[in-house]
């Protein structure tokens, strides 16, 4: 393999944005532990303040999968061009790149417990939310004919 082989200075970036999208999804993992357990407890501020940060980390995290993309593309180019010599095998499937499987496995298997807990939070806020509707229809109700009960209230 020659100084001036096309792949070489290409692997660099694509190990610098594999282990840059690790740690990214490690970040995203521990946020994910974060919303479950705020979603636990039922605290919805929490739960809104993480989602925030995993939607940034999310925008980052496509940028690093369109670089990656485009460094992919470079480097079947120049597989091509270079038909005669061997590429370096498995340049991206390393064990980065198993680590990062697991971690999105990971971070699928925690988002998997957490949507339960949510849509049974929303269900029970719907239902709390009928009965303090029918609750104040009652008090509406109550204060629009209020004069009559109360009369009858001091003739006893």
């Amino acid at each position: 393999m020659s100084a001036t082989h096309p792949i070489h200075p290409h692997a660099v970036s694509v190990l610098d944005l594999l282990i840059a999208q690790c740690t990214d999804l490690e970040a995203l993992l521990a946020l994910a532990r974060q919303e479950e357990q705020a979603a636990t407890a039922r605290n919805f501020d929490e739960v809104l303040r993480v989602v925030n940060e995993r939607a940034t980390l999310g925008e980052r995290l496509e940028v690093y999968h369109r670089q990656i993309a485009a460094l992919r593309d470079t480097l079947g180019k120049a597989e091509t061009d270079l038909a005669s010599t061997p590429a370096p095998a498995g340049l991206t499937q390393t064990a980065l790149a198993g680590q990062t499987a697991a971690l999105v496995a990971a971070i699928r298997a925690t988002d998997a417990r957490t949507q339960p807990l949510l849509l049974a939070a929303r269900h029970d806020l719907r239902a709390e939310q009928c009965q303090l509707d029918k609750t104040q229809r009652g008090v509406n109700a109550y204060l629009r004919n209020g004069h009559n009960a109360v009369a009858c209230d001091q003739h006893v």
